[in-house]
């Protein structure tokens, strides 16, 4: 399960299963796309997607969070 990530997803918003932005894709890297948060991201929701504290930049999104990508954007499974 979970939509392969490639590097024409760069670019793209990640959103929640709400339609809620969480943040751009920033960069891809052999196959995980790492994402630049919304500074509204609240902490809970990056402690499921295992996103630390604010002390990075760029955030790691697991595979198997992805529920769709479009040519647009990265929608979030209903659980995250």
């Amino acid at each position: 399960m979970g939509e392969e990530i490639t590097v024409e997803d760069g670019g793209k918003r990640v959103i929640d299963s709400n339609g809620n932005e969480i943040g751009v894709v920033m960069d891809v890297d052999d196959g995980t796309a790492y994402v630049d948060p919304s500074e509204e991201l609240g902490g809970e929701l990056k402690t499921r997607l295992g996103w630390g504290r604010d002390t990075e930049s760029r955030y790691p999104l697991r595979n198997d969070a992805i529920g769709e990508i479009t040519d647009e954007e990265i929608r979030l499974r209903e659980e995250y």
